[in-house]
């Protein structure tokens, strides 16, 4: 049983369908699970298979989550500008907002949150595959907030590729990954 330490982080991520915001959420879900004594996921989506709106709240806590909704995220992962449209006002004063600039072309609205535009997508074509801007924002989000080691979440991603017969795959978003983490 890990100590309870009292912490409690949340995240709020949001985009459209087909750009990973659900994977993103659970993958950070699946590594809390090693750091946390509880973890929630709590997904909601238009019922479009891809294009509509996607948004995914992670709340991880050594405490009981007393609710899976969070109103005003402590962290929020936009990977498009009608996401930030939507959700830039629900983010707590003094929190953290990172946004995909391929993606967002306007000013942010708000001075009173820590804003950190990256280029996931021009990243991740770089890289060979737009699929992976997800990962560069994720990668930035863990080096911001240090609420997970990046290891757990590579392992995690590792055996979560690995379960869905997709191994080949690892290395690529390992490196998407390690790329937005170490871009900060």
């Amino acid at each position: 049983m890990r100590k309870d330490n009292g912490r409690t982080c949340n995240v709020a991520i949001a985009g459209y369908g087909g750009q990973g915001v659900l994977m993103i959420g659970l993958l950070i879900a699946r590594a809390g699970l090693k750091e946390f004594n509880h973890v929630s996921w709590f997904p909601t989506y238009e019922t479009w298979q891809r294009g509509g709106r996607v948004f995914c709240g992670v709340v991880l806590s050594d405490n009981q989550v007393i609710s899976p909704i969070i109103a005003e995220p402590q962290s929020l992962l936009v990977f498009d500008e009608p996401a930030l449209d939507l959700y830039e006002g629900s983010v707590a004063p003094g929190g953290l907002l990172i946004f995909n600039s391929s993606m967002v072309k306007r000013e942010l609205n708000r001075n009173d949150v820590k804003a950190i535009p990256i280029p996931a997508t021009e990243l991740a074509q770089e890289m060979g595959a737009i699929q992976v801007s997800n990962l560069v924002l994720l990668g930035v989000y863990l080096k911001m907030t240090n609420v997970i080691p990046i290891e757990t979440v590579e392992k995690t991603l590792e055996d979560t590729l690995r379960k869905e017969h997709k191994d080949k795959l690892a290395p690529l978003n390992k490196e998407a990954l390690r790329c937005g983490y170490e871009r900060m």
